[in-house]
């Protein structure tokens, strides 16, 4: 989903919990339900081996790959993964820091809105089209697994 798509969708609930809560709570909840697709670029700078800082370039390389795979590159996406928002959660805890749970729940919103438009993808387009992955522990254990295969 593109990050003016996930713009256009999380103005709505911030605006509600802007006035359930505060002000901060509801930018923040929609900074971080924008702003978590930032590990495209990070993957982006890594696989350019840091070459391509522009972020319009750095867009259309990120673009040009997905359209050629016809589904999302096979990398951990470091944001959208269960142990990042473990990590907010496990920090929500130990601190009660209400902040961290509107990071928590914007990311918790982003997410379903991902696996969303996949699912979509997957039943009217392409059932190639694969989910990303959510997990690093995951990721690394099947890439292991498959090194081991081989």
């Amino acid at each position: 989903m593109l990050p003016f798509e996930h713009f256009l969708l999380g103005l709505f609930p911030m605006i509600h919990l802007w006035q359930y809560f505060t002000p901060l709570f509801g930018i923040i909840f929609f900074l971080t339900s924008v702003l978590i697709d930032f590990d495209h670029y990070l993957l982006v700078l890594y696989a350019t081996k840091f070459k391509v800082w522009n972020l319009k370039r750095a867009y259309n390389y990120f673009e040009i790959r997905h359209a050629k795979h016809q589904h999302h590159i096979d990398a951990v996406y470091i944001f959208h993964t269960i142990e990042f928002a473990a990590l907010i959660l496990v920090l929500y805890l130990t601190t009660h820091w209400s902040y961290l749970l509107a990071i928590l729940f914007g990311w918790i919103y982003h997410m379903f809105f991902d696996i969303l438009e996949i699912t979509y993808f997957k039943l009217r387009h392409d059932r190639r089209h694969r989910y990303k992955h959510m997990s690093i522990i995951w990721f690394l254990l099947k890439r292991k697994y498959n090194q081991l295969v081989r």
